[in-house]
């Protein structure tokens, strides 16, 4: 397959403050996700919830399906004194702060809370999803040009870290503290990248108006548009499939709920970061599509090792998290490398839309394979669930191969005609 080098503006260095907070607002974006896949299936689990009402637990990731609608928008809007993306930044991370507080004065364990927090934590991923819009928009303005992998690089892994927070941290406060102490300390993290948007400066170069209006036609009308809004759906389909379910694999295995805590946040802290640093390595010297579909591979062949504990119902903890590192590294290196050629593909003009659409396209297909994955381990259980799982992971990147091949000579990043 024949590497298309795209054709990007040059833009000075971001400020080191726009980068923190660029870093920051990737780590808040992190946590309701966290939440939703890691921290809150493992808790309903250990309440006695079925797999089949956890895998319906993925439906409040639905505003991040939606936010393309309100992309344009967002590209649109000037933001006075506080600038084109700042100024709904800095209101996002203020109601995520109240809500997650809010959240705190929940009491502890009662089944009718469950349902609370689900409405709560819907809230959030609204407000979340849509100050996504502007901090990629923001990422895309400042960080473009020839260090993008690495850029990409430093996003996954500051996303990563707050799933860590939203994940593992949350579990392990929640399992000794209740309630109280873990979403005081997820409030607690809002107001302080709040803090730090109040402190930085949008540079002007980012609140340029754009020459033409930003809109959703543009974006589809763009050479290759189907074929990148397909990429983005299926590149990490099976292994959405199976974050859904570990975590109840976990507690129907044996494992406490600190162990799946410390599971997951050493997992993220070591997959994550070399994960991520591969992929930015590896798709600056071998090209984003090469490296993407090469670390993918491997990554969904090795899901199948869960075949092994998944077998006996039994695991130990160097086991769970030999795996859960190997399959991992090689997901984020992928992943990385997907977002790279995803972003590479937005166009400058309306980078926030383009890029949205196609994280929309992720965030739908992620949807459905964890309500699949609920109802195939609830019909197959969870060994037949992690063979086909991997099965679907190498048929999407076959399919992804296909599409890039057939992708065309036309430039990436390019500005609208």
């Amino acid at each position: 397959m024949q590497e298309i080098t795209p054709t990007l503006p040059s833009t000075r260095a971001a400020p080191r403050g726009l980068l923190i907070l660029i870093g920051l607002l990737y780590v808040s974006q992190g946590i309701p996700m966290g939440l939703a896949m890691v921290a809150y299936p493992a808790i309903l689990r250990s309440l006695g919830y079925s797999t089949e009402a956890i895998g319906m637990l993925g439906l409040v990731a639905l505003p991040w399906v939606v936010k393309f609608a309100l992309a344009p928008i967002v590209d649109r809007a000037q933001g006075g004194r506080l600038g084109k993306r700042l100024s709904w930044i800095i209101p996002a991370q203020a109601l995520c702060a109240l809500l997650y507080g809010g959240m705190a004065l929940l009491p502890q364990g009662a089944n009718t809370d469950v349902f609370v927090v689900i409405a709560i934590l819907f809230a959030v991923n609204i407000i979340s999803a849509t100050q996504d819009i502007a901090t990629d928009g923001l990422a895309v303005d400042q960080l473009r040009g020839a260090g993008i992998a690495h850029a990409n690089g430093f996003q996954i892994g500051a996303f990563s870290f707050g799933m860590m927070i939203g994940g593992s941290v949350t579990v392990i406060l929640y399992d000794h503290g209740g309630w109280a102490a873990a979403f005081s300390v997820l409030s607690a993290l809002m107001l302080v990248s709040l803090a730090v948007a109040k402190i930085v400066r949008e540079p002007a170069q980012a609140a340029t108006a754009s020459p033409f209006r930003a809109s959703l036609r543009n974006t589809l009308n763009r050479p290759g548009a189907l074929a990148m809004i397909t990429v983005a759906g299926l590149f990490y389909f099976a292994h959405a499939m199976v974050g859904a379910m570990i975590g109840p694999f976990f507690v129907d295995a044996g494992l406490s709920l600190t162990d799946i805590g410390l599971l997951n946040g050493l997992f993220l802290s070591v997959s994550a970061g070399i994960g991520a640093l591969l992929g930015a390595v590896l798709g600056g010297r071998f090209g984003a599509p090469r490296t993407a579909l090469a670390t993918g591979g491997i990554a969904a062949v090795s899901l199948a090792l869960w075949l092994v504990p998944a077998a006996s119902m039994t695991i130990e903890f160097p086991t769970a998290f030999a795996i859960m590192t190997f399959v991992g590294v090689f997901g984020f290196a992928s992943y990385t490398s997907f977002f790279t050629l995803l972003m590479q593909w937005a166009s400058p003009d309306q980078a926030g839309t383009d890029f949205t659409v196609l994280q929309c396209s992720e965030t739908c297909f992620g949807i459905a394979a964890g309500v699949l994955a609920g109802q195939l381990v609830g019909s197959m259980g969870f060994a037949a669930f992690f063979g086909v799982a991997a099965g679907i992971g190498c048929l999407a990147l076959v399919l992804i191969s296909v599409l890039l091949a057939r992708r065309g000579p036309y430039p990436l990043g390019t500005r609208q005609q």
